[in-house]
């Protein structure tokens, strides 16, 4: 963004270019720090640009020394300085931005030195700064500096790559000293177009149509030839890239500059910034991640994070929150959850923001009469902190072209929520750099709650408060992306998320606004490549029945996964089947062999792909592992899996299929190590962590299957089959504390389970007293046991073991609990009341001494209880009722299983009945005694 200077001398601001990115301010930052009049901050912040590191060869090296540049006019570029017979013509405005002034000579920030580069006929970094800075990307790859970069070939070289890295060598030794800066600047901003210029073609728009072709020489102007030497090139792993991408080899040029010649521009710090940008979105253009991407990103983004000149000054806030949020990102991206936390957390905190979701009174509805909670997001600066001047982003009053947001138009449900207080109404004003902020906290927030529906009503309150004053390109596509996917499955608005689709589609193909206003926080929003927004809208056409709509988008984008399995859908196998093989007929592919296997399940056609690929395509051993999977041919599906996750071990699916694989042959070492491998890299993949609990078990090492099934609790806390799980494991580990919890939980997410079995081993651990696994007596639980039966028994009442077995532990004597008689019988009535209810027990001989045997514990208690009553009548009572029971259950017995011919009982039931007389006999006989002594 120029400052244009009148003829009243007066600063006048572009308006057509409301923004600036990192792109635009990184290189401006070097002139802001050289005019400020503090020596020390100068210092400082020029060497957050300005890095000599010492070359290590084989290495990429890491900043170890960093070179500061001081106010004195030797030292400066010679871009950089003014003639001394130029009288100053403007003054800086701006807070962030001011001059320092020498007897002789001014210095102006990048868009004042561009602004009069004219004037100059020798300089030329700042005329191609000022395009850059204007997104006049074409412009500059025009420039001469660029061609002899990219337009020149005087040795003959028939490698792109080698080629551009030989221009490259030979332009930076054209110079030394100060100059050499100048230069590495100039290289770096050449990559940085490339970069860019594919970024608008297959992320933002508008559409360009000069090719990477026209700035490059023989033997590389042919289109076609130099698209497939990119696809070719970008390749990563085994994984293709994405073949319809518009004007590959400018992001082919970018990598060759950032990544291949990053050994030859070893001064300037912000180089590797631009490497993860570029190797970030290489990724993007790839099926599966990539291993080798994701360690350079992920070794970069360390490097970068310990550059105190560049992320931790103060004056470098805004830079350091945009770098954490890119990082975040990025990490989000290789499923690095934890640390995208700690970067959003460490951005946050460096932009003083405080977000709280919370709640108040609101209405939803049109007609809605009382108000009732709604979430509400608050954002809250600390005391003292101001907006973020977001890095070089237009000032508040100029506000940018933004995406239409589609209006909720449905007669009940409101637009947006009205709350009863006027201060929920009301939001903090936030900067785009801020609103970028909260969409990373929202991200975060989303991306480590467990998915369900209140997690997604969160999510919205937090794009609804981003949407409400949304002035980024980037950060609204995101938001309106991610909020439209989110609507997708609601009736009343899934209308506006097909029309907020369509209106996103649309935007890329339109030519207002310019390019300069939509790149802006392009790399911390991060919004989809326009072919994966049209992709959202096939699937909301699904959604909507529209299978035939869908089709045709999936086949003009060639996504023939997608393709094919709308195909099956209308039921056209044979249709999806011969579109492949016409698509094979223009050119023979791994992937589209790949794809007429999906449609014919011919394990021919993943072979012809392997050996097509020289043995590189993962894409081709994982869809054979599949189909020998399906087949319950286990061993030779872990042998594919094992050759496609050798080329890519990013595929998670493959791992998790692997393990199972495994498990089915029984080899659970190699199931283990398969599932570890899963949840190394997506940690929240909480069915590997119970397949991988389950593996251990099979190995006998229930420890281990206990620890590893409470780690798949945390990723998924509402699934009950996880909590059935560490159930059992924690019992048979003697965990029993984690038993009670775990039956806690059990019962609150099915609300009449039961586990009688776990139950008795608990119960004769806690009134035994048995040591649990750290070794304490199981005793000390008996009150939080006592207090889960009575929250089972208000629920399940039928259950006669369940019974048993709290009276068996209101029995128990320990150190805070008394046995209770009283209680004991209680419960004793209800287990047997129970088990005579069932249908027709005296047929079953197992019944018949469950019983019998629970009759005569009943009667014994009975007889303890009556025992230790002073009053004999309400003894006589308990023991009548034993004496009703014992005879009634005898009887029973014997008039089903007594031979109406010998009138004899078979052995089993004679001994039962036999015990009941025996106890009825006791019973009667104390009862005359007691009635004697009255």
């Amino acid at each position: 963004m120029h400052m244009k200077i009148n003829q009243a001398g007066s600063q006048k601001r572009h308006t057509n270019h409301p923004q600036i990115d990192l792109n635009k301010t990184l290189h401006r930052e070097i002139i802001r720090a050289l005019t400020r009049n503090d020596r020390n901050t100068n210092d400082g912040v020029f060497s957050y640009f300005f890095n000599a590191r010492k070359d290590v060869p084989g290495h990429l090296p890491a900043c170890v020394a960093t070179r500061t540049l001081t106010t004195s006019s030797n030292d400066l570029p010679d871009w950089l300085k003014l003639k001394p017979s130029s009288p100053p013509q403007a003054k800086i405005a701006q807070k962030e931005r001011r001059l320092y002034k020498s007897s002789s000579e001014e210095y102006f920030p990048l868009e004042n030195v561009c602004a009069h580069a004219v004037e100059r006929d020798d300089v030329n970094i700042p005329k191609t700064a000022g395009l850059f800075l204007d997104g006049k990307f074409e412009c500059l790859l025009s420039e001469d500096t660029s061609k002899q970069l990219l337009g020149q070939n005087p040795d003959g070289q028939q490698h792109l790559d080698t080629c551009i890295v030989k221009n490259v060598e030979t332009f930076l030794a054209s110079t030394s000293g100060d100059g050499s800066l100048d230069r590495e600047l100039e290289v770096l901003l050449c990559g940085a177009s490339c970069l860019q210029l594919f970024v608008q073609n297959n992320w933002l728009g508008p559409l360009t149509d000069t090719p990477p072709t026209a700035f490059l020489t023989q033997p590389w102007t042919d289109d076609k030839a130099v698209q497939e030497i990119a696809l070719s090139s970008l390749s990563e792993d085994g994984e293709p890239v994405y073949n319809l991408s518009r004007h590959t080899g400018f992001l082919h040029l970018a990598r060759i500059i950032f990544v291949d010649c990053r050994h030859l521009c070893t001064s300037l710090q912000t180089w590797d910034w631009w490497l993860v940008r570029c190797l970030a979105v290489q990724q993007a253009l790839l099926e599966q991640r990539s291993p080798t991407l994701r360690a350079t990103i992920l070794e970069r983004l360390e490097d970068l994070s310990k550059r105190e000149s560049l992320l931790i000054r103060e004056s470098n806030k805004d830079v350091a929150v945009l770098f954490h949020l890119e990082a975040a990102r990025m990490c989000q991206m290789y499923w690095e959850d934890k640390a995208a936390l700690d970067h959003v957390t460490q951005a946050r905190k460096l932009a003083g923001l405080e977000v709280e979701l919370t709640g108040a009174l609101g209405k939803r509805t049109r007609f809605q009469q009382e108000h009732t909670a709604q979430l509400l997001v608050k954002v809250t600066r600390d005391q003292g902190e101001q907006s973020l001047p977001a890095v070089g982003l237009c000032d508040p009053e100029f506000s940018a072209t933004v995406p239409k947001n589609v209006a909720l138009d449905d007669d009940t449900v409101l637009n947006k929520v009205n709350f009863k207080d006027e201060e929920a109404n009301k939001v903090t004003p936030l900067s785009p750099l801020e609103q970028a902020l909260l969409y990373g906290v929202m991200d975060c927030h989303r991306r480590t709650v467990a998915e369900e529906k209140l997690r997604d009503e969160e999510v919205v309150t937090y794009l609804e408060h981003i949407l409400s004053q949304s002035s980024n390109w980037c950060v609204s596509v995101s938001a309106l992306t991610l909020r439209s996917k989110l609507e997708s499955d609601s009736r009343r608005r899934v209308e506006r998320s097909m029309q907020q689709i369509e209106e996103l589609v649309n935007q890329v193909s339109s030519k207002e606004p310019g390019v300069a206003d939509r790149l802006p926080l392009f790399y911390p929003a991060r919004p989809p490549t326009t072919w994966v927004l049209q992709s959202e809208l096939a699937s909301l056409l699904i959604s909507l029945g529209c299978i035939g709509a869908a089709l045709d988008i999936y086949e003009r984008l060639q996504l023939w996964e997608d393709a094919i399995a709308c195909y099956q859908r209308l039921g056209k196998r044979e249709k999806a089947e011969s579109v492949i093989r016409e698509q094979l007929a223009i050119k023979e592919t791994p992937s589209l062999l790949c794809f007429l296997g999906d449609v014919t399940h011919d394990k021919t056609h993943y072979q012809r792909a392997w050996e097509m690929s020289n043995q590189r395509s993962a894409r081709a051993m994982r869809c054979l592992g599949y189909i020998h999977f399906s087949e319950e041919r286990y061993d030779e599906a872990v042998e594919c899996f094992e050759k496609s996750l050798a080329i890519n071990a990013l595929q998670i699916p493959v791992w998790f299929t692997c393990g199972c694989a495994c498990m089915a042959a029984g080899n659970y070492e190699a199931a283990v190590k398969a599932f570890r491998r899963c949840v190394n890299i997506d940690y929240d993949n909480f069915e590997a962590w119970s397949n991988l609990a389950t593996a251990y078990a099979r190995l006998k090492n229930k420890r281990k299957a206990f620890l590893t099934v409470k780690d798949a609790i945390k990723c998924n806390y509402d699934n009950w089959r996880l909590w059935e799980n560490c159930l059992v494991f924690a019992t048979d580990c003697g965990e029993f504390r984690d038993v009670i919890q775990a039956y806690h939980r059990l019962m609150d997410l099915k609300e009449k389970w039961t586990d009688a079995e776990v139950l008795k081993i608990v119960v004769k651990a806690v009134t035994n007293n048995m040591e649990d696994a750290a070794g304490l007596p199981a005793a000390r639980l008996h009150g939080k046991l006592l207090e889960l039966f009575g929250r089972i028994t208000a629920k399940v009442t039928s259950d006669a073991q369940i019974w048993r077995l709290y009276a068996d532990l209101t029995l128990a004597e320990t150190e805070h609990h008394k046995p209770d008689m009283q209680k004991a019988v209680q419960f004793l009535q209800k287990s047997h009341r129970c088990v005579m209810q069932t249908s027709a027990w005296e047929k079953d001989d197992k019944k018949c001494k469950e019983v019998a045997e629970q009759s005569l514990e009943l009667s014994e208690v009975y007889q303890s209880c009556a025992s230790q009553t002073e009053n004999s009548q309400q003894a006589i009572q308990m023991l009548s009722s034993a004496k009703l029971m014992l005879k009634g259950v005898a009887t029973k017995i014997r008039q089903q299983h007594t031979d109406p011919v010998n009138k004899t009982l078979p052995e089993v039931m004679s001994e039962l009945c036999e015990s009941l007389d025996k106890e009825l006999e006791s019973v009667t006989n104390r009862v005359a005694e007691l009635r004697t002594g009255q």
